[in-house]
């Protein structure tokens, strides 16, 4: 048998979200409140999203300029009024 080995920096998972508790009273709902804003602030869940389909480079520029154009001309519309 052959085992194959992975390195961490040829994998492309992200390092494992650690929550640690109280080893004389553990608070459950503290922890998950915890780890909600950890994977709120590590924006995990918007990354596995956008890796569920493919989408090529050029749609993602296409994207991100569109994007940009309607937050201009929100902002410009905001300072006019």
């Amino acid at each position: 048998m052959c085992a194959i080995k992975r390195n961490a920096t040829t994998s492309k998972q992200e390092p494992m979200l650690i929550v640690k508790l109280d080893d004389k009273k553990p608070n459950i709902e503290k922890a998950l409140k915890k780890l909600k804003s950890k994977v709120i602030r590590t924006k995990q869940l918007r990354k596995l999203r956008e890796d569920k389909h493919f989408t090529k480079p050029s749609a993602k520029k296409r994207f991100k300029k569109s994007k940009a154009i309607y937050l201009q001309q929100k902002q410009t519309k905001e300072n006019q009024d």
